[in-house]
């Protein structure tokens, strides 16, 4: 296969597999069950560096990282990349365990908007008309959310500004995926094993409770951090900004239909209106792309 080609059919791929996995993250949540988001966020981080690191070692890898961080604009990147990755971690989180995974599913899908914009913003990408027209009602759909239900989906905003802005924050400094999430995550493990070191010290249980099968799940975040994170990377490297992140709404999407029919969320008549309308800015969007549907891989 020419690499053209190759690169024209993984690119999407992985994005897409990027985002199913991600939609299943919630049920990871509900199983761990932790009373202490924090917990969740350590753990997701600490073991990350770790697997990643195993990872880097065996491959040769290390020996690059300290040219990439040689630069002093690229690591002020990773400094904020890493903050605005935990501090989605930590939302997406609260917002599962406190009964809002749809909330969660609705920032999700207010995320692509905030990613065509930032790339359009940020980029330099363009968008024609019909791209306008879809981003358009997409922004219908979140002002009616809001007037129905005469509040903000404030979760659902930061979640997606700043799942956003993380992502043009890596693409703008163009390093490998599995480089760049292995410096976040050695900035993030110090801080990580700090709080997991207070929770021992103030008697608290780590592990979320501990046992055999605790520290497993435990183990697990790591996993289910890394794998989906290098997908969606690896997308986001090989397909335009704006296309990449609209391949993101299959997360979302897996998310909603586990708020709904496996953690019983109630989705009202508001949120049905809420997600038409961000739907048929999506169909339109995609309808109006010919580049984004070459690059879709075919049955």
């Amino acid at each position: 296969m020419h690499p053209a080609s190759k690169i024209h059919f993984c690119g999407p791929l992985y994005a897409l597999a990027a985002a199913l996995l991600w939609g299943l993250v919630p049920l990871y949540i509900n199983i761990v069950d932790a009373a202490n988001p924090y917990e969740i966020v350590a753990h997701r981080a600490l073991w990350s560096g770790v697997l990643l690191l195993f990872f880097m070692l065996i491959t040769g890898g290390m020996r690059m990282v300290p040219v990439v961080i040689a630069d002093r604009v690229t690591r002020r990147g990773f400094v904020l990349s890493s903050f605005l990755l935990t501090v989605n971690w930590g939302l997406f989180v609260y917002a599962v365990q406190s009964g809002q995974a749809i909330e969660a599913a609705l920032g999700y899908f207010i995320y692509p908007l905030v990613a065509v914009v930032l790339g359009i913003l940020l980029l330099g990408e363009n968008l024609d008309r019909l791209g306008w027209v879809g981003v358009g009602i997409v922004v219908c759909g979140v002002l009616a959310k809001i007037g129905l239900d005469g509040r903000p989906p404030i979760i659902g905003l930061c979640l997606a500004i700043t799942f956003g802005l993380y992502g043009v924050a890596r693409k703008r400094m163009g390093v490998d995926p599995v480089m760049g999430m292995f410096v976040e995550t050695l900035l993030v493990m110090p801080p990580a094993a700090g709080y997991l070191t207070w929770m021992v010290y103030t008697d608290q249980s780590v592990f979320y409770g501990g046992g055999f099968f605790n520290i497993l799940l435990a183990l697990l975040a790591g996993v289910i951090t890394v794998v989906p994170l290098l997908l969606y990377h690896a997308g986001n490297r090989d397909l335009p900004f704006t296309t990449a992140s609209l391949l993101f709404y299959a997360n979302p999407t897996t998310q909603l239909c586990l708020g709904i029919f496996v953690f019983d969320g109630a989705f009202t008549l508001n949120d049905g209106l809420t997600f038409g309308l961000i739907w048929a800015g999506i169909f339109i969007y995609f309808a109006s792309r010919p580049k984004a549907r070459s690059v879709l891989p075919t049955h």
